[in-house]
């Protein structure tokens, strides 16, 4: 078992003693009441069991890879 405060902007990575992996967004974990049963993140093999879980924090970078999503790239003179 595993717990740690997470931000819609994240990920999760889980790794299964087969060797599965799976990263996912946060926000694409429903939320559920107390009451429920939990949410599936993804199937396992018959036996198998997930051994790892990361969590992925949003370093807020952009497709450019700067980490500033406002800035243009920078013309030469």
């Amino acid at each position: 078992m595993a717990a740690f405060p997470v931000e819609p902007g994240d990920e999760i990575m889980l790794v299964t003693d087969g060797g599965k992996m799976i990263r996912t967004p946060v926000e694409g974990i429903r939320f559920v009441s107390r009451a429920s049963k939990g949410v599936r993140v993804f199937d396992t093999g018959e036996g198998e069991k997930v051994v790892s879980v990361e969590h992925i924090p949003d370093t807020g970078a952009s497709e450019n890879g700067n980490g500033d999503e406002n800035s243009e790239a920078a013309s030469p003179d």
